[in-house]
């Protein structure tokens, strides 16, 4: 068999694969590289937005620390409270100054939502009005402040930065306080929604900006993106990557810049789809180009296995079909014109093999056909000097009625032997012609030789070679008959095992095998000597063999009681059935 490695059709395979998988993938590669080009300015270019809006925070941020910072060292109304703190209507005179300053400038700067003082002292909260839409909502922002101021210490982080809270579930704040020196705190509180960046202004598109605590857990449209949090280490300014947040089947990347002085980020969900939407028809074509590339390759290797590896197969298949001996096999005609001169000449170099293949096969049997008729025609001038002898014998006693009679029985014995012509005769045949050899001995030994033949009914008609069991009659004779006390008796029986098959035994009451060469006989071995003895059996050997092959068997022993035993087995043949094979 042929390794599949080593094929024709696996090498071509291979090439194919060898040039497609590149081809797609350089195309699938574009193609990503593409969107992920797009993704970089997209996310680089809200980054920048991020880091504008992100310093207009910190501007404002700073401008009212530094306001606070200014009241808390120049107004002398923040400086005499520590002082009016035993004269109510003093304090809080001097409480409703601060405050009118505060709302005065909150009036023309409104970065902030509400400003507030609160004494260490008197645990007294004061601001400025709250712009709120509830009730609930204005009790919570107090709520939360009065809790932070009174349990707030010196070193607190809300001295130094703003710092995120959350005032109502789910809303948060940034708060920074001043410390006045004197137990009294100055303070402003800015509600990140209102810092929220208009979504118009950073052309989002269907995208959201978002405060992320440091965590990286959504202060503001905490619903958007559910319990997703994000890396807050890729806030800095300087950091240009991106992340990638998915939602129910929506993508959203995410940019994202610190604010300084606090401890919020600001983020951007930019929809992927809505980003990558003018790449769009660029990422179709190139899928569209590769599928079709894809496609024609495939198209190329089935057109390759069409007019190269179908034909090359059958020519194969037709050599290997013709070394098993089916040399009826044709190659059909290719579309390929070098395939169909070679399956033209494939096709007339099998014919002319298989007919000289016949000859040579008829040759052969002409030949066997020879060999037999030779070894048939051996026999003869075997037994015709025994015959002469005893003709020569019977007329030096001048018994011309036995000569008669002996030359009758010769008559019919050679007009038998010289049908040389005949491949097989019936065993009735066969026997007629054992009468007239067995008379003629009865002639040559008067009441010394007696016989009996027995033929099962049916046996009669089957086909044998012909002179196949006068050497054993013959041999017996000669070896086995030595003036005897009783007459030399010799039995031939035929008949049928099952319907395939005869069988033949012929056995006598002589002296049977010598032991010697009963060895020889039962081993096999070549008994023809140089002087010519026992080339009769050599030759029933032969024929046997070359008749009917393994499907024959030749057996010699002696019988108990007895002399030789020779038993021939046959397959069961007409004679037309003979003749045919």
């Amino acid at each position: 068999m042929l390794n599949i490695k080593h094929s024709l059709r696996f090498k071509l395979i291979i090439g194919f694969i060898t040039i497609a998988v590149p081809l797609v993938g350089l195309l699938l590669y574009s193609n990503y590289y593409a969107s992920n080009t797009i993704r970089e300015q997209v996310a680089d270019s809200n980054k920048n937005s991020m880091i504008l809006y992100s310093h207009q925070i910190e501007a404002a941020l700073n401008k009212e620390t530094n306001f606070l910072y200014n009241i808390a060292v120049e107004d002398p109304n923040i400086a005499a409270l520590s002082q009016l703190l035993d004269d109510p209507d003093e304090y809080f005179l001097a409480k409703a100054r601060i405050l009118n300053t505060l709302t005065r400038y909150h009036r023309f700067d409104n970065s902030v939502d509400l400003q507030f003082i609160y004494s260490v002292q008197k645990q007294d909260l004061f601001n400025t009005p709250i712009k709120t839409q509830s009730y609930d909502e204005l009790q919570s922002i107090k709520t939360t402040i009065e809790k932070l101021v009174k349990d707030v210490h010196p070193d607190s982080p809300y001295f130094r930065e703003w710092k995120a809270i959350e005032y109502s579930l789910g809303k948060y704040a940034l708060i920074r306080l001043v410390d006045t020196g004197d137990d009294f705190y100055l303070g402003a509180f800015v509600e990140l929604e209102n810092l929220m960046i208009p979504l118009d202004l950073i052309h989002l598109e269907n995208g959201f900006a978002s405060f992320v605590s440091a965590n990286g857990s959504l202060m503001t449209n905490t619903a958007a993106i559910g319990s997703h949090r994000l890396d807050a280490n890729l806030a800095s300014e300087s950091n240009e990557v991106y992340q990638v947040v998915r939602k129910d089947d929506r993508k959203y990347i995410v940019v994202m810049n610190q604010i300084q002085g606090t401890d919020v980020i600001l983020s951007a969900f930019v929809p992927e789809s809505q980003m990558l939407k003018n790449l769009y028809h660029f990422r179709r074509v190139i899928i569209l180009i590769s599928l079709g590339a894809l496609i024609l390759l495939i198209i190329y290797l089935v057109y390759l296995n069409d007019i190269i590896l179908k034909p090359m197969n059958n020519l194969v298949r037709g050599m290997r079909r013709i070394k098993h001996g089916d040399w009826n096999t044709r190659l059909h005609s290719s579309k390929a014109k070098e395939f169909a001169i070679i399956n033209e000449t494939f096709n007339g170099m099998a014919s002319e093999i298989h007919q000289l293949k016949i000859s040579v096969y008829e040759e052969q049997i002409r030949a066997h056909k020879a060999e037999l008729k030779h070894l048939q025609l051996q026999i003869n001038p075997h037994f015709l000097l025994n015959s002469i002898n005893i003709v020569y014998n019977l007329a030096e006693i001048k018994n011309y009625g036995v000569i008669q009679l002996m030359c009758m029985n010769l008559v019919k014995y050679f007009r038998f032997t010289t049908k040389t012509n005949q491949v097989a005769v019936t065993v009735a045949e066969e026997m007629e012609h054992m009468e007239s050899y067995i008379k003629i001995q009865q002639v040559r030994f008067p009441e010394r030789v007696t016989y009996r033949i027995q033929i099962e009914e049916g046996a009669e008609t089957a086909a044998i070679p012909p002179l196949l069991i006068q050497p054993f009659i013959e041999n017996a004779v000669k070896y086995g008959f030595d003036f005897m006390d009783h007459p030399f008796h010799i039995e031939i029986q035929i008949r049928l095992l099952g319907k395939d098959r005869i069988k033949i035994v012929i056995w006598d009451n002589g002296n049977g095998f010598s032991a010697e060469m009963l060895q020889q006989l039962q081993s096999g071995d070549d008994l023809e000597h140089q002087n010519g003895e026992h080339l009769g059996i050599s030759n029933v050997k032969y024929r046997l063999k070359h008749i009917f092959g393994q499907s024959t068997s030749l057996s010699f022993d002696n019988a108990p009681d007895a002399g030789a035993r020779v038993t021939i087995v046959l397959p069961f043949r007409t004679v037309e059935q003979f003749t045919s094979y």
